[in-house]
């Protein structure tokens, strides 16, 4: 009894000293003011803070000599020795467009081993411009806790750092929370100074690559002391074998991201009994999981997302009934979700988007009472939604976005979603039918109901609503002016979309909106009836999009009082503004965008213009414009798209336009420019995709240089003053002669014209499917010479026009390359010969145009050629015949195979052909029928031979009159 109660106060006694160090350890954290500080270690942090780079200005308390009251250090209580630097980003990376805006920047200076006391080192979520990992961060000893996470450092990991004997928790990684950033520029080909960090509890290695240390990784088996591994996306490629005597405390485990090469999920996972949370998803893997994870009684979060999972694996994972979280989005899930989904009753988040399920929504998912998220977005879902949704009190996010989903949607399907935020329903086939006078019992931050049917009339439900940051309501089929009570409602909205409706009214009201958030806001209100004029821009916007509305007036110059240097995308296109381009646009420093296209604006081009140094896309096509166009405009050397077309430009395009380097598309179409066809073209816009030059007066001819932009897709020189021959080289043109599409491109928001000479129409194509436009067209110039073979070569080509020019030569048996040809107009030239056959090999022609040439011979018939029936295709063309054309082959004179030539006077080769071929035979015949007669009929050939002898008499005669003639003559 004696030695239990020894025993038991001893017991006691040890309790109550763990319980007072580790009070006294965390009291040691605690910034305090009237702490003393070590003098050496304050100087020392000053030092550090010179060689930062610090734009925030977030160490501004870093002044006199009391360090341990510094914004991000905490000092020993006793001592006064720094103990813990956290000089961690806590504001959202890219959150206000600008890349890392309160980040610390610089060098690490050695001046910190100085801090000989330091536990806790933070510089995670910072921009340090990829120098390396210092040294001697291996000289803290006594250092517990280092996060470098997302700071922007490369290089190889320095081995150095495995003297840290005493680390605990190690993360040189990506952050996974307030950072977009998915790239990290570590890597380490042999980590076997782990090995000295025995301590180490976590380990984040997050996107750090691994690829050359596989057998390096022998040495995280040695971290028995190991609860959080983290290697995605780490390049491993082949699942190390984490043997479980070695991790018997190991609860996280994240292996995303690296592909392995053998589609399994390994078996010895299911040993790892403590295992809480188990990432696999991104690795290819397919062999159905049967069981593994029955064992894993702590298991709560799975996430087996982006891998070739199916509907069975989802089966069997229905068992595991400890699951919270469960992610298999981008698998290969099909048919209907499994009703055994009903059974994962502690389920908090289910993710199953990104499937090809092909059915309806169980109602089952209604019994899961304790879900907070449920996201089955992009699914092919169909059918109605059932009524069972509605009783998830807990929900929080719903997102049934972009399905196929039918029915109607009533107050019934939201009766108890109280704690709802965010609500998706866009994209699908169903409606929203609620009352006038409904109040949702939920307060929703994020609505998503575009293009589902909301309307005719604006959703006045929406008036409850006082907790909204983004409302997505465009293509909602909303018939109406907007309300005044929304006028209010939307101070607070970050992201606002109405576009694609019929909202008529004055957008005048908008000009004084002011976000209580501090933060910039968007508003889309493009695709609408809007009328009126707009008396100012809102001072708070980053994104203004008010185009293809009926606004008139001026454009508004910003208030100099307003703040308007944020606004980075500017869209006032198709309305029908007018008077000038404001200077005081100029203004606007971080614009992007500038869209002014198709309205009535005149004058000239602000020359200040050129000082908008980030501005990636101006257009200012189809207005009134006039003079030269701008040589400030070449300082924009960012510039990626410059759409001056359909204004009444003047002059030379400015040498100083060879410094836009960057741009992909230049449209400056329907002007009055005067200017030889610029070589530099070709020298200097090597990523150019989009050339049209057409209705102008450039003149001379189409240099060789042009062929060196081997990404160009659309080119348009039609209707200029052009000469020579076409170039060559047009094969060199290797997005056209590939059948893939082209690339995207961004720059065309709103759509370009490019002609395709159908009917004398011109076809629009927009953003969505101009990158699978591929054309030429070099109508109604000059050119002379034959079509260069080079341009067969183009099989990706779908629109060809080189009409209204003086070509000659036949027509190349080779077009039949150019399978994937739509239009194709080679009309009033100078071509010669037979149509080639091959030409009806082309399945996708559908625009046909050979009038007013000298072709001739049959027109071919079959395949796609029989749908263009139409003889205004052939007509001009006098030696053609066949169909269309009413002129019959066989009462026509068939050509040589070769085709027809023409003289000067007009006359075919085949009409002397037929002549000279002619003659041979006829002489033959005659002579064959005199002797055939002479023969068989002697009477005749009696009286044939005394002819002959009465003619040889009286030719004798003759010649010896003659000869006596002479002699006297003569003599």
């Amino acid at each position: 009894m004696e030695h239990f109660l020894c025993s038991s106060s001893s017991l006691l006694l040890h309790f109550l000293l763990s319980f007072i160090l580790f009070a006294s350890s965390n009291q040691a954290y605690y910034n305090y003011s009237n702490v003393t500080c070590i003098e050496s270690e304050c100087r020392a942090l000053l030092q550090f803070k010179d060689g930062l780079i610090d734009e925030s200005n977030r160490l501004s308390s870093w002044i006199g000599e009391r360090c341990c009251s510094w914004e991000g250090i905490d000092c020993h209580n006793i001592t006064g020795s720094v103990l813990k630097l956290d000089l961690r980003n806590t504001v959202p990376i890219y959150e206000d467009g600008h890349y890392c805006k309160n980040c610390l920047g610089g060098q690490l200076s050695p001046s910190l081993i100085n801090l000989t006391n330091l536990r806790y080192l933070d510089l995670s979520l910072n921009n340090f411009s990829r120098i390396q990992i210092p040294t001697f961060f291996g000289l803290f000893k006594g250092l517990r806790y280092l996060n470098l996470s997302s700071a922007e450092l490369a290089g190889e990991i320095p081995y150095h750092l495995g003297n840290c004997s005493h680390l605990q928790y190690l993360d040189l990684g990506v952050a996974t929370q307030n950072s977009y950033i998915t790239q990290n520029w570590l890597r380490s080909k042999d980590l076997g100074w782990l090995a000295g960090l025995s301590s180490l509890e976590g380990l984040v290695l997050s996107w750090v690559d691994l690829s050359a240390a596989e057998d390096g990784l022998k040495a995280i088996k040695m971290l028995s002391s190991l609860t959080t591994l983290k290697l995605d996306y780490c390049k491993l490629f082949i699942i190390p074998h984490l043997s479980p005597a070695n991790f018997t405390s190991l609860s996280t485990l994240d292996l995303s991201g690296n592909n392995f090469s053998n589609y399994m999920v390994p078996s010895w996972l299911h040993n790892l009994t403590l295992l809480h949370d188990l990432r696999l998803s991104s690795n290819n893997l397919s062999v159905p999981i049967h069981g593994l994870f029955g064992q894993m009684t702590s298991l709560a979060l799975l996430d087996l997302g982006y891998n070739r999972f199916e509907v069975s694996t989802l089966k069997s994972l229905c068992n595991v009934s400890n699951l919270t979280y469960l992610d298999m989005n981008n698998n290969n899930l099909q048919g209907s979700i499994p009703s055994e989904i009903g059974q994962l009753i502690s389920l908090t988040y289910l993710d199953l988007s990104y499937n090809d399920w092909q059915g309806s929504i169980p109602s089952e998912i209604g019994q899961l009472v304790k879900l907070t998220e449920l996201l089955l977005f992009s699914s092919r879902l169909n059918g109605t939604i059932p009524y069972s949704l509605g009783q998830l009190m807990k929900l929080q996010t719903l997102d049934i976005s972009y399905n196929s989903l039918t029915g109607v949607l009533s107050e019934h399907h939201f009766s108890k979603l109280k704690c709802l935020k965010k609500l998706d329903l866009s994209e699908n086939s169903f409606s929203l039918n609620v009352s006038s006078s409904w109040v949702p019992p939920f307060q929703l931050q994020y609505i998503g109901m575009r293009s589902i049917k909301l309307g005719p009339r604006f959703p006045e439900w929406l008036r409850m609503q006082q907790e909204v940051e983004q409302l997505y309501i465009n293509n909602a089929s909303i018939s109406d002016a907007i309300p005044s009570w929304f006028r209010v409602l939307c101070y607070d909205i970050k992201y606002l979309d109405l576009s694609n409706n019929n909202i008529t009214g004055s957008p005048l009201e908008f000009k004084e909106m002011k976000s209580h958030h501090g933060e910039d806001r968007a508003i889309l209100l493009s695709s609408n009836k809007m009328e009126g004029s707009l008396k100012s821009f809102p001072s708070d916007i980053w994104y203004l999009d008010l185009s293809q509305n009926f606004l008139t007036g001026h454009i508004p110059k910003p208030d100099a009082n307003q703040t308007v240097v944020r606004m980075i995308y500017l869209r006032l296109n198709n309305n029908h503004f007018r008077g000038t381009i404001p200077e005081d646009l100029c203004r606007l420093k971080s614009l992007a965008e500038l869209e002014l296209s198709n309205n009535h604006l005149s004058g000239r081009v602000p020359m200040c213009l050129g000082n908008l140094r980030e501005l990636w896309i101006l257009n200012l096509a189809n207005n009134r414009l006039y003079g030269q166009i701008p040589s400030s405009l070449g300082n924009l050397k960012g510039l990626n798209s410059l759409l001056l077309n359909g204004n009444k430009f003047v002059g030379k395009l400015p040498s100083s336009m060879q410094n836009l380097t960057g741009l992909q598309l230049l449209d400056l179409g329907e002007n009055r420019l005067k200017d030889i066809m610029p070589s530099w073209i070709g020298e200097r816009f090597s990523k150019l995709m989009f050339l049209r030059l057409q209705s102008n007066n450039f003149h001379g001819g189409i240099s060789n240089k042009l062929c060196q932009i081997s990404n160009l897709q659309v080119l348009n020189l039609a209707h200029n003053n052009l000469t020579g021959n076409i170039p060559q080289c047009f094969n060199n043109f290797t997005v056209m002669a590939s059948s893939d599409p082209g690339k995207y491109h961004q720059g065309i928001n709103n759509e370009i014209s490019l002609q395709n000479f159908k009917g004398g129409r011109e076809l629009e194509y927009s953003s969505e499917n101009v990158m699978f436009v591929k054309s030429i067209s070099l109508s109604a110039n000059n050119l002379v010479g034959e079509i260069p073979d080079g341009i067969m070569d183009l099989t990706g080509l779908k629109i060809l026009n080189l009409s209204q020019n003086h070509l000659s030569g036949r027509i190349s048996k080779k077009i039949a390359n150019l399978k994937q040809l739509e239009t194709l107009d080679l009309s009033m030239n100078e071509l010669f010969g037979a149509i080639p056959p091959s030409l009806s090999a082309l399945d996708s022609l559908s625009f046909l145009n050979l009038s007013y040439n000298n072709l001739s011979g049959q027109i071919p018939s079959g395949n796609q050629l029989q749908t263009l029936m139409d003889p205004s295709i052939y007509e001009g063309n006098s030696g053609l015949c066949g169909k269309p054309l009413p002129n019959n082959c066989l009462q026509h004179k068939l050509p040589v195979e070769k085709g027809p030539i023409l003289d000067g006077k007009g006359h075919n080769e085949s009409d002397w052909s037929w002549f000279y071929a002619g003659i041979g035979p006829g002489f033959a015949a005659g002579l064959l029928g005199v002797l055939g007669i002479l023969i068989f009929k002697v009477s005749w050939r009696y009286a044939y031979f005394r002819f002959l002898e009465n003619a040889y008499d009286k030719i004798c005669v003759m010649i010896a009159l003659k000869t006596a003639h002479l002699r006297r003559n003569f003599l």
